[in-house]
């Protein structure tokens, strides 16, 4: 193929990276990045693309896939070269699913309380549609419309979403989210697009929903795609190359239907500490009646026949949960099924929480009743990907976000506010003392350090301990360990919630889409999603 059709995209040889060009900066990687290429090719003109395709996995992948993106100085300067991209912000877009940027940062409730009002005839002239995010028409600084509509609507059908182009943004689901922000990114025709944790969140539907849509773009359109996958998940077949970087950098590069490259990668994976995978969901399940159980228990939360609707749209429908004071939970479901929305509830960020849906000990929560939404999360402790994506990453170091979980008052999703360490009663004290003492080793090496610099290893670790550090009620994990990179620290997560006194009598509801990321539970609650909204309550035997 001539260059005009085909060409390399980027070239790494013999190369060593720097975060900075100071001269004591350490190296990213031990060793030297030895020979990766990325080559571009024609889509539709040819019929076959000549595009590469690549997996990057491994403890390092995140940190691999900004060298590829062209983060981080180089050594010596040309080792790394991109011929074929000579306008790097449209022609290479690198996205990042743990990142929210491009959205409005909203607050929950504001979600949900869009379908009360938001109808086709606002929607179709709508700031924040579906469209005119993917178009950058959301952008009020935008002068001028400068896309090809005929190329839109048929990047809107090759990731289905034409149907959802007059809706708004922030009530998408997250399947159809991670494909709004995919087409966003394909706007300008870039050569490359590089994204890390695709799947990340999602069921296995929509994760078969978003592979397929990135490997249909890459055959029609002849885009390189780079993507950062963690080892347990599944490597589509679609991708042709595989890389595993840890800490020393890429120990294995090449061609997946190579023989030698597939059997070097499965004795590093094999040597990897991925954990002992639990498997919980293998232990036997007793199916239990909703209705009946658990009466000697005391009841920490209840709904009873709650129901709640946003016009036609029935999330949940005559739905009886009780859940006993000091029991461990996993809540299963695809996404849309309406997790979130239980959870929402619970935390008082859904405006129909309000609506005598549910009682906590044995009070209805209801308008006038005299409690706030800062009284109902002041006793809640929570870690979620939406929380993470509110962090200041720079101003604020491991031991603030940590500390923040202290100040009361401010809801779960406000960072803004660092706690008065020195006015703390002398119980709180010996509390976050206690706590800080179970993960020490960290804390003295990393716990002043901004938290951008943090591993997500630590970023997780700091989320999770802001949860636990306000000795909260009820503690909601929501994805809390996906994307842990080391699982001895996990396992010393899962361990604090299972073994610990302090979490004797807190109530744990979590949720993940992979069992060895998932502390232990006695109990679970299945949503099947279906047109009854139909549900079914596990005892874990």
């Amino acid at each position: 193929m001539s260059n005009t059709a085909k060409g390399c995209l980027l070239s790494i040889k013999n190369a060593k990276f720097k975060p900075n060009s100071l001269k004591n900066a350490s190296f990213i990687f031990a060793n030297p990045i030895k020979d990766i290429h990325v080559t571009w090719g024609a889509g539709e003109s040819t019929g076959k693309t000549s595009a590469s395709t690549w997996a990057v996995t491994g403890p390092s992948k995140s940190t691999m896939l900004k060298i590829i993106a062209g983060e981080f100085i180089s050594f010596p300067p040309l080792s790394r070269k991109y011929p074929f991209i000579n306008e790097p912000a449209t022609q290479l877009q690198f996205l990042n699913f743990n990142d929210k940027s491009g959205l409005d940062k909203v607050h929950l409730s504001a979600r949900y309380e869009s379908y009360s009002f938001k109808g086709a005839l606002e929607m179709s002239d709508d700031t924040n549609s579906v469209f005119n995010y993917i178009t950058g028409l959301n952008n009020y600084n935008t002068q001028h419309q400068d896309f090809n509509k005929e190329y839109i609507e048929h990047l809107m059908s090759l990731l289905n979403l034409r149907h959802l182009k007059k809706k708004w943004i922030n009530s998408l689901s997250n399947g159809q989210m991670r494909r709004a922000r995919i087409a966003k990114s394909l706007v300008n025709k870039p050569r490359l697009l590089i994204i890390d944790d695709p799947f990340l969140g999602l069921d296995p539907s929509n994760t078969e929903k978003v592979s397929q849509a990135l490997k249909d773009v890459h055959e029609t359109f002849g885009i390189s795609i780079v993507l950062g996958l963690r080892l347990e998940d599944d490597i589509p077949t679609w991708l042709e190359n595989i890389c595993f970087a840890n800490e020393e950098g890429p120990q294995v590069t090449g061609r997946r239907n190579d023989a030698d490259v597939l059997n070097e990668l499965k004795k590093i994976v094999n040597k990897t500490d991925l954990g002992e995978d639990k498997k919980l969901t293998d232990k036997p399940l007793v199916k239990i009646d909703p209705a009946d159980a658990f009466k000697e228990d005391p009841i920490h939360i209840e709904f009873n026949n709650a129901k709640v609707a946003y016009k036609d749209l029935t999330i949940l429908k005559d739905f009886n949960w009780k859940i006993p004071k000091g029991s461990k939970w996993r809540i299963l479901g695809d996404n849309g099924t309406g997790k979130t929305t239980i959870l929402s509830l619970i935390t008082a960020d859904h405006p129909q929480s309000w609506r005598s849906v549910l009682k906590i000990d044995d009070i209805l929560r209801k308008t006038g009743s005299g409690v706030t939404f800062f009284d109902v999360n002041n006793k809640i402790g929570i870690s979620s990907p939406e929380l993470h994506a509110l962090v200041p990453q720079h101003s604020s170091t491991m031991k603030d976000i940590i500390h923040n979980g202290l100040v009361q008052d401010i809801g779960n999703s406000n960072f803004a506010y660092k706690a008065k360490l020195d006015k703390l009663d002398s119980e709180t004290r010996a509390r976050a003392d206690y706590i800080f003492s179970k993960f020490e080793d960290i804390l003295e090496e990393h716990g002043d350090s901004p938290f951008i610099d943090l591993s997500m290893t630590n970023q997780k670790l700091a989320l999770f301990l802001r949860a636990v550090i306000k000795s909260p009620e009820i503690l909601i994990l929501d994805e809390a360990f996906s994307c842990m990179e080391d699982a001895q620290v996990m396992h010393r997560c899962h361990d604090f919630i299972a073994q610990d006194p302090l979490f004797k009598n807190t109530t744990v509801l979590s949720i993940g889409h992979i069992d060895r990321e998932l502390n232990q539970y006695d109990y679970m609650l299945k949503l099947t999603g279906d047109e009854n909204r139909s549900y079914e309550v596990y005892r874990v035997d």
